[in-house]
């Protein structure tokens, strides 16, 4: 076979689509990575400035408050600059795939990346995850830039990306592939699943390569042997509609609250100094509460707490987070709402022991259980959560609960009216004229 054959095949069979796929699932494994790499150094870096402000070091607090102020300069003339980078970027994906909007996506993806370390680095409730997926989208659309491929197949790149920039954010390879088709096209072909399946595992090798294959929560998931069949479907069933209406609070609030936020008659950069302040005096008194909330996870899953701590974690985690979504800095919603359902199941199964004679060992199981139910009630995306949690713990015990728990939550805020939080996001993002699709380049 001659090389003019070769490239016949290539052209024909789509191998080349598929290997700019795996391109994007490299780079976009190196940028997600090197962004957990940042934030993780960030973070050790703020834990121990605040827990030694709490200690006694004053001028700590001073450095502290002048830093915070210079960051919430430089986030609000990012955010003013680059609009599309502002949030989680999910809203803004779907409009890039839709054509409405477009990327300047080398500054951007600059800007993104620097914009999350700084607003989830210094302390604000906001997740890597949506961040990370919109990295990975930005690596896809610059590829597809880069070698002037089709409309179509610029999509194909971008979606390669999302799927890829979930897999590496959160070792969950799997998870970004149904996350891509679940959230982001709701739709499936042939030539799409390819793609996206090409560029989530990439990217998680690179994640591999370089961060080792431990997993994020080591739990092991069982149905207490206390629990029979029967009381465990009423006992889900009951938390299930409870952390519902919770998803629902949450939803509602974080709306009006951003509402809110952008009509108060005063100047941005006034506004976002009023919450890196509440941030500041959370970081010394419940510092817990600060940041994407990862090892508050850890914590509540592995060691004792009291009912009346982690109820006070909840609401202070909850309250927070929807302060942290006002200012529309970069960062997302995954990981915060992981926390938020994972200390309400940790609430739900402390209660049950209480309550109920002879149960134990309830905590942990209605902690995971948590996370999936509150991320459905949330993001609208069953599948995914289930697929996470599992990918998250590594344990398929959990499968049939986590099943019936993401449905009834599902099915519970369908009924109730509620939109998925990234749907109402995206509306109001189409219509803000700033983001045009003729309009950003």
């Amino acid at each position: 076979m001659n090389l003019g054959n070769l490239s016949e095949i290539i052209q024909n069979k789509n191998i080349r689509l598929y290997l700019l796929s795996i391109m994007t699932g490299l780079l976009t494994g190196l940028v997600v990575v090197s962004y957990r790499i940042s934030l993780n150094l960030m973070t050790n870096l703020r834990i121990k400035t605040f827990s030694e402000i709490a200690s006694g070091k004053l001028y700590l607090f001073g450095i502290t408050i002048v830093v915070f102020i210079f960051i919430a300069i430089l986030l609000n003339r990012l955010i003013t600059k680059h609009p599309m980078i502002k949030g989680s970027g999910i809203p803004q994906i779907k409009g890039v795939l839709l054509m409405q909007f477009e990327y300047n996506w080398i500054k951007e993806l600059f800007y993104k990346f620097v914009g999350g370390l700084l607003s989830i680095g210094s302390g604000l409730s906001l997740g890597r995850g949506g961040p990370s997926i919109q990295l990975g989208s930005q690596v896809g659309y610059g590829i597809g830039k880069i070698f002037k491929v089709s409309d179509v197949n610029k999509k194909h790149l971008i979606s390669s990306g999302i799927s890829g920039g979930l897999s590496a954010a959160f070792s969950s390879p799997l998870s970004g592939i149904i996350f891509t088709i679940e959230e982001i096209h709701k739709s499936l072909t042939p030539v799409l699943l390819i793609c996206i399946s090409l560029g989530s595992i990439t990217a998680e090798v690179v994640n591999q390569t370089i961060l080792g294959k431990e997993r994020l929560f080591n739990f092991q998931g069982f149905i207490p042997n206390t629990l029979n069949h029967f009381q465990n479907f009423i006992f889900v069933f009951i938390f299930a509609i409870l952390i519902s209406i919770l998803g629902m609070l949450f939803t509602t609030n974080l709306l009006k609250f951003q509402n809110f936020y952008l009509q108060l008659k005063v100047t941005p950069l006034f506004k976002s100094l009023i919450i890196f302040a509440i941030s500041i005096i959370i970081g010394i008194f419940i510092i817990d509460v600060q940041g994407v909330g990862y090892k508050l996870i850890l914590k509540a899953g592995h060691e004792t707490l009291t009912f009346k701590f982690i109820a006070c974690l909840l609401l202070g985690k909850l309250i927070f987070t929807i302060l942290s979504n006002g200012p529309g800095f970069p960062g997302g919603l995954f990981l915060p709402s992981l926390v938020l359902g994972a200390l309400a199941g940790n609430l739900f199964g402390m209660g049950l022991e209480f309550f109920s004679s002879g149960n134990q060992n309830l905590q942990q199981y209605f902690l995971v259980l948590g996370m999936a139910a509150f991320f459905t009630a949330v993001m609208r995306t069953p599948l995914t959560g289930n697929v996470l949690l599992l990918e998250m713990t590594g344990s398929f015990e959990y499968l049939d609960s986590l099943i019936l728990v993401t449905l009834i939550s599902y099915i519970t805020t369908e009924l109730m009216g509620i939109l998925p939080i990234t749907s109402v996001l995206y509306k109001n993002l189409e219509k803000n004229n700033k983001y045009s699709y003729n309009g950003i380049n």
